[in-house]
């Protein structure tokens, strides 16, 4: 297993740049570990003995000049990581590479927090380098899936980034729900700026169904809605004092009978036919537009009826989405057993 190095896919713009300099900012981060891993073994007892009677020399010099003053060794170290964290920021500002300015440190938070000179926060500076390697990996610049380093510290990475974004997106979610729930003018400019501008747009939508599912129907049931309204107008005549003596007349009756269903079924075909040609006619179109326009704003009734019901059903949307997002989605990915129903 080894990496593979994709020189092809580096270009000479703002992104290379920003590679270059983040394997700067490592190779310096690297060091700036190494002093504080060294630091904090040389405050232990025994290996300042060790070293003072190695290297006397090198001990008393790091004692006096580093060990007593560490603090402001590092914030030389985080004079330039704040540096260059603000001109990335500018840079992201300048590119609109969020949706607003203030963005860019919460979504690389572990940037600013590593530049904190306090116990833990300095360990953050080690997701720089799992940041590059990351982006490197999704630009196709590097292909580090064949290792085992590498695979681990990307799928890790994503499982925090993951876990972090979707936590926040739940809390959003569930504010907007809280939100709903007290009142919130929401529901109402959902009802005014979101549905009744498409209204329009609705009404269109129904009446094309409306002359499709016509025209399909009718050419599909004609024949039994002709035989219906035969038997029908046969039925009709049974039925009645007048009928009755129709068909009992001799011989004229029973054809009196037939021409009269005939009549029925044909008529009733022509009129369902005209119906069809007149509803699918351009030139009607109008009338249902008007027609179901009525229909719609009829349909509404009471308003507080109305907005309860569009409240309860934005809660359950807002409610199904975070259960999506509550998926575990990294494993998922792994297919772990069971994991159809990981659920944060």
């Amino acid at each position: 297993m080894s990496v593979r190095f994709h020189r092809d896919r580096l270009r000479l713009d703002l992104d290379t740049l920003g590679f270059a300099v983040d394997l700067l900012m490592i190779g310096l981060i690297i060091i700036n570990l190494a002093l504080i891993i060294f630091d904090w073994l040389f405050a232990v007892p025994l290996v300042e003995q060790a070293l003072s009677a190695a290297v006397p020399r090198f001990s008393e010099a790091y004692r006096t000049h580093v060990h007593e003053d560490f603090l402001s060794w590092d914030l030389m170290f985080v004079s330039v990581y704040l540096t260059e964290f603000s001109i990335r920021w500018i840079i992201a500002i300048v590119r609109h590479s969020h949706d607003k300015w203030f963005f860019y440190p919460f979504i690389h938070w572990y940037d600013l927090l590593g530049c904190i000179p306090v116990g833990s926060f300095r360990w953050l500076r080690v997701l720089r380098v799992i940041s590059l390697l990351y982006r490197l990996q999704k630009r196709g610049v590097v292909d580090l899936r064949d290792t085992w380093l590498g695979a681990t510290l990307l799928r890790y990475y994503e499982i925090i980034i993951e876990e972090l974004s979707d936590r926040i997106v739940i809390n959003v979610l569930s504010g907007v729900q809280r939100e709903v729930k007290g009142g919130n003018p929401l529901v109402k400019r959902i009802e005014n700026q979101v549905l009744a501008p498409r209204k329009p747009a609705l009404v269109d939508y129904l009446a094309e169904r409306i002359v499709a599912a016509t025209r399909h129907t009718h050419s599909h049931w004609r024949a039994d809605l002709g035989t219906y309204l035969g038997h029908l107008s046969e039925e009709a005549l049974t039925r009645t004092d007048e009928g009755r003596r129709l068909a009992a007349m001799p011989v004229a009756g029973p054809r009196a009978v037939a021409l009269v269903r005939d009549a029925v079924r044909k008529g009733g075909l022509a009129l369902a036919d005209q119906f069809v040609e007149d509803l699918a006619d351009p030139d009607n179109r109008h009338h249902l537009d008007q027609l179901l326009d009525s229909l719609i704003s009829e349909l509404a009734g009471d308003r507080t009826t109305l907005n309860q019901l569009t409240r309860d059903t934005l809660l359950d949307i807002l409610e199904q989405v975070k259960i999506q997002v509550g998926v575990q989605q990294w494993k998922l990915t792994a297919g772990e057993p069971g994991s159809d129903n990981q659920v944060k």
